[in-house]
């Protein structure tokens, strides 16, 4: 019985010590192989962001009309810088449109929801922030129907300036990525 007990005393020993060779072992696996799940996993990534940038850079390249929307609300006193380009913005081709006006930003997003609420068939989200003085409205407009189309302006004023900046911007549809 004594022998038994002791016996039993030594596995137990076995069990609670967690530097046993096949623990270490396992452990030394499991690692192991988290190393190569991750390497996979940040070489599938390039690789999808490659073929973002590519077909990105196609649309970008693309032929073809560089104009936003016929619905988009005009913009009060605006003087365009030039036409309007096609750009990268946050991995999505837009087409982007800039300018100053000598209206403030606050009336020139005024103008902009009078016009969507005109319309009727526009959903607006207005963003309103004021930093360090620096006067910016953000306004997004975007049709109920599809193909769904979108609109962003935004329009900033430095607190000491009397001229207001502006951009407008459409998104292009996102690039079909698979079939390329």
């Amino acid at each position: 019985m004594l022998k038994k007990a002791q016996e039993m005393q030594k596995e137990a020993k076995k069990l609670q010590n967690p530097a046993a060779p096949d623990t270490k072992k396992k452990l030394a696996e499991m690692l192991s192989q988290a190393k190569e799940q991750e390497a996979r996993q940040e070489q599938e990534e390039k690789r999808e962001k490659e073929k973002l940038q590519a077909s990105l850079k196609k649309q970008l390249e693309a032929p073809g009309p560089v104009v936003l929307p016929d619905w988009t609300p005009a913009t009060p006193e605006f003087k365009a810088a030039g036409t309007p380009a096609r750009k990268i913005v946050d991995d999505e081709v837009k087409i982007v449109q800039t300018g100053t006006s000598s209206l403030t930003p606050e009336k020139i997003a005024d103008s902009w929801q009078a016009t969507a609420g005109e319309a009727n068939n526009l959903n607006q989200s207005l963003n309103k922030i004021n930093v360090n003085g620096k006067i910016t409205r953000i306004l997004f407009l975007s049709t109920r129907t599809d193909p769904r189309q979108e609109v962003e302006l935004e329009a900033s004023r430095e607190p000491d300036s009397k001229i207001t900046q502006v951009e407008i911007s459409s998104p292009l549809p996102k690039p079909n990525i698979d079939s390329e």
